[in-house]
């Protein structure tokens, strides 16, 4: 019905940059740069719109998610007429590879395995998870299980 594979295998490396250190210098404290590093948690993928797939990394954080053009404040932009300027939000925890979906008020719903969240509601989404923001369907893939 929604054109999604049953086992999707995206495999990507754990990698994760070192911070970056300024000014090194023999017998001084090396500073760390303010930034914090991202660190890659896993994907999100659609085969919807696109039949060789269409993916989204989820970094360590809040990533907001909505209509593509909507607001320039998202990270992930759908080509979606259905989702909201802010649909949802991806939060995810690099220490324990958790990755967290929030219903940010959406129009048309936030599903996970067809179950809707309730506005502000925040559900884990784990490997293998099926994830619908407006009429667009993801399969969610967590790197650390």
């Amino acid at each position: 019905q929604g054109g999604v594979p049953a086992a999707v295998q995206v495999r990507a490396p754990a990698i994760v940059a070192p911070p970056v250190v300024q000014g090194a210098m023999p017998g001084v404290a090396p500073q760390v740069s303010a930034q914090p590093s991202r660190v890659l948690v896993g994907f999100i993928v659609t085969f919807q719109n696109d039949p060789g797939g269409s993916f989204w990394p989820i970094h360590s954080g809040r990533t907001q998610i909505g209509r593509a053009g909507a607001d320039p404040g998202t990270g992930i932009g759908l080509a979606d007429a259905s989702a909201s300027s802010r649909h949802a939000s991806l939060h995810a925890d690099p220490t324990t590879g958790q990755v967290f979906i929030e219903d940010d008020g959406s129009r048309n719903g936030t599903f996970v395995n067809e179950q809707r969240l309730a506005q502000g509601e925040r559900r884990q989404l784990r490997d293998n998870d099926r994830l619908r923001l407006g009429s667009t369907t993801f399969v969610v893939k967590v790197l650390v299980a």
